[in-house]
């Protein structure tokens, strides 16, 4: 409808330019000044947002071997949008799950390899970084907020890998539910701008070319029902998918707003940020050498920091700048457990009761008891009003800052010795949390407590770290006490 309204539009004004005379006249000369007044007819808003647009707007491709034969490499195409000059670059999780070399394109054949910063699978989201000493052009954030049914939007994306495609559509809806080979998807924007496999990752574009959204997904087998996760939905995900601290293992202590000016929300007592004269209120201007201009600005400037290196910090309080020194503290790694006379896999413990969180399971008495190779529902799945505790060690191989995650449905938690990993607490369907915790090599006390209510029943239990991808933590690194061994 709006591709036909554009087209109306369009010959309507050309209608209008030649009656009055200020368009081309019939067998009058082509000037300069004629071809530019044409060129102006034909500069639709579809126009303006690619020309603005075009640099910001990326082909991804993952090359790997064939599974069936090495010596053949296939590539899976998908897209992307610059987040940051500095070249991070926002797409969806969905892109990376067989793995491969990373390469990210712009329009006119410029190819950069990049890597993962970030991913977050239940939000089909992912930050890659191209290591290349060019800056980029970002995208201009808008906000879904406010989003107007039957709205004008544009795509960009790289269908099949044939290159950047624009196709523009309206918003159909707003706040739709679906759900994908790769993930469940809340309150998204339902839009019938043409999306195909390689476009996903892609920008959504407002008629004034600001980001709304990343094209996700389709509803197979339907014509023009496409789906993208909410700007706003990112922005405010991204201090917990980035995770910074906890991914490089130092503590700052200050919170900055994901909204408007990138003003300090929550400075902690004893932090390395009070101690270097942050305060609520003031503005960051810039981290580092990186320009800080939104709360999305501040959190990318802090990737790649470590413990102990004083980071440069430029505030403004009132009309006055102020410029700072913080020195982020480094987490110091946890020892391993002095364990011995262990078995392999954890031990269980079942309980019987209906909650609305993870119960505190100390004081009550088991149904029952068990040993198990891995984290596994076993008898329970199928089963309702029940929690289950599972004690034992993991063993992890180096030194490293390593990434736990569960996923469940309902509530779990995850504890390494007495400190809270991952809290993935309370009544809701499948969904995966994640934490990260620096170890040193050796055997580690894990305990994993979940809680079902009713309805689905899942559990999955993850790891990730130095030379170790994303996967379920294997049966070879689980232990536990044995008879007359450690408690």
């Amino acid at each position: 409808m709006v591709r036909q309204g554009l087209a109306v539009w369009t010959a309507w004004a050309l209608a209008m330019a030649l009656a009055s005379g200020c368009g081309p006249q019939a067998g009058a000369p082509d000037t300069a000044a004629r071809r530019a007044e044409r060129d102006a007819l034909r500069r639709t808003a579809a126009v303006k947002v690619f020309q603005e647009a075009r640099e910001s707007a990326v082909n991804i491709g993952a090359t790997r071997a064939d599974a069936a034969n090495p010596n053949v490499r296939q590539t899976e195409f998908g897209s992307g949008v610059v987040l940051h000059e500095a070249g991070y670059v926002l797409t969806n999780a969905h892109l990376l799950k067989n793995g491969g070399d990373l390469a990210v394109g712009f329009d006119g054949g410029r190819d950069y390899p990049a890597r993962v910063v970030a991913a977050d699978a239940s939000k089909d989201l992912a930050l890659l970084k191209i290591d290349a000493p060019e800056r980029f052009k970002p995208i201009r954030l808008g906000r879904s907020e406010g989003l107007m049914v039957g709205e004008p939007v544009i795509t960009m994306g790289n269908p099949f890998g044939m290159g950047m495609t624009v196709a523009e559509g309206i918003v159909s809806a707003i706040g739709r539910s679906t759900q994908s080979e790769f993930a469940f998807y809340p309150e998204m924007i339902q839009t019938d701008a043409t999306t195909n496999p390689g476009s996903s990752g892609g920008p959504l574009l407002n008629i004034v070319g600001e980001l709304v959204g990343i094209n996700t997904t389709k509803r197979l087998g339907a014509d023009n029902i496409a789906f993208a996760i909410p700007v706003d939905t990112i922005v405010e995900g991204l201090p917990e998918m980035l995770d910074v601290e906890g991914r490089f293992g130092f503590v700052l202590g200050m919170r900055v707003a994901m909204e408007g000016r990138p003003e300090v929300a929550a400075v902690d007592k004893g932090s390395p940020a009070e101690a270097a004269g942050i305060r609520v209120g003031d503005v960051v201007m810039r981290v580092g050498r990186e320009p800080v201009a939104s709360g999305v600005d501040f959190l990318l400037a802090l990737v790649d920091c470590h413990g102990g290196q004083p980071l440069p910090m430029r505030v403004v309080r009132g009309s006055q700048f102020l410029d700072m020194a913080v020195t982020p503290r480094q987490v110091a790694p946890r020892q391993p457990d002095k364990a011995e006379g262990l078995a392999a896999g954890v031990a269980w413990a079942a309980y019987e009761g209906q909650w609305q969180t993870v119960p505190d399971v100390a004081g009550l008495t088991p149904a029952k008891t068990g040993v198990a190779a891995t984290f596994d529902l076993g008898e329970f799945a199928g089963k309702d009003a029940f929690a289950l505790k599972f004690t034992g060690y993991v063993e992890v191989p180096a030194d490293g800052i390593y990434a736990f995650y569960t996923a469940s449905d309902d509530g779990s938690r995850l504890y390494v010795g007495d400190r809270l990993v991952v809290d993935n607490d309370g009544l809701h369907p499948v969904r995966e949390r994640r934490g990260f915790i620096p170890l040193l090599k050796g055997k580690h006390a894990v305990t994993v407590t979940i809680f079902e209510l009713s309805g689905d029943e899942v559990l999955k239990v993850l790891w990730e770290g130095p030379g170790i991808a994303k996967q379920p933590i294997p049966a070879s690194a689980l232990f536990r006490a044995a008879a007359g061994g450690p408690k």
